[in-house]
């Protein structure tokens, strides 16, 4: 994968923010907010939980707020904002790579000749494993591996950077890698985060028609090995899904989630973001998870089906719980 190599001077002055110490000469590549392999990137720290992970990083460049000036005093380079998550948006774009380069004939010379079907758009950079086959009217982008005997149906786009495993099965109008639901309110418009990790997707996973998985902001969206995903489910930024996890239809799970092995999740349910259920969790179909589930079993959040009047009746009775006493 390239990168993009920038100057701290030209940042600073493209994200509304300052450097309060260091070199504005030095080179920046990348941003992470706590895994890191490279002292040339931006360690985004937004809130304090952040804090306790400085010992892990290897960078030496900060963006942090004024209220954390004082807990990264080792960092080389500081950078303040006092519209950290405005600066965090502007500099999404600034290290963006370039535009994916797609061929515009059909003519491919691969490793292991893959079987591509009839308008298919391929990168030159694509890595394909054995016996690969790839559908009609697809779109594969820059730097996208798919392991040995994976099969991509038809008007399918795996965009930039895709990893995909070892016996993959991805149904047609299935979406990889796209741009994940994250803004920042500016002055007087909306700015967009642009979505800098990747999605990886393990061996033996299946994935149904018009689901859409979404690339992770700064680390990865991961799919483990052995999970199966029915038709129009939407997978948001940076969610890992464990081992053997099965997800039925119209499941959307919003962003930073982190769910369990062995979990099977009913059609039609919300996961909220930023949470983390265990292992071995059976979800009713239509459940609202809005809390981390700590221990394994099964749950439900819906009433079952029942006249429209009683159902009014009931509901009338809820909104009025805080005010009824029973002892």
């Amino acid at each position: 994968m390239s990168e993009n190599k920038i100057l701290l001077q030209e940042i600073i002055s493209r994200i509304g923010a300052k450097l309060i110490k260091g070199d504005e000469n030095y080179c920046i590549t990348a941003i992470e907010s706590s895994q890191n392999t490279s002292p040339y990137t931006i360690l985004y720290i937004r809130d304090k939980k952040y804090l306790k992970k400085i010992d892990q990083s290897k960078s030496k460049t900060c963006l942090v707020s004024e209220d954390h000036i004082k807990f990264v005093s080792n960092f080389e380079n500081i950078i303040v904002s006092e519209n950290l998550s405005l600066s965090f948006a502007l500099l999404t774009k600034i290290l963006k790579n370039s535009v994916v380069d797609l061929p515009v004939n059909e003519s491919y010379k691969f490793d292991n000749s893959p079987s591509i079907g009839v308008g298919s758009r391929i990168s030159n950079n694509t890595k394909f494993g054995t016996n690969v086959r790839i559908g009609c009217n697809c779109v594969i982008e820059d730097g996208v591996s798919i392991g040995d005997n994976s099969i991509v149906e038809h008007n399918v786009v795996i965009h930039k950077d895709s990893t995909i495993g070892k016996n993959v099965f991805i149904s047609s109008g299935v979406v990889i890698g796209s741009e994940g639901f994250g803004f920042v309110r500016g002055n007087s418009t909306w700015v967009q985060i642009t979505h800098l990790g990747r999605v990886c997707i393990g061996n033996y996973v299946s994935i149904g028609s018009n689901s859409c998985i979404d690339r992770g902001t700064i680390e990865d969206t991961v799919i483990s090995d052995n999970v199966i995903i029915d038709n129009s489910v939407h997978i948001a930024h940076n969610v890992f899904i464990g081992k053997r996890t099965a997800i039925a239809a119209k499941v959307g799970i919003a962003g930073s989630t982190l769910i369990g092995e062995d979990c099977q999740i009913g059609g039609m349910s919300g996961i909220f973001g930023h949470l983390k259920i265990t292992n071995n969790v059976i979800l009713s179909p239509k459940s609202n998870v809005y809390r981390d589930i700590k221990k394994s079993g099964r749950f439900s959040s819906i009433f079952p089906l029942i006249e429209h009047f009683n159902w009014k009746k009931i509901s009338i009775l809820i909104s009025k719980l805080d005010k009824i006493r029973f002892f």
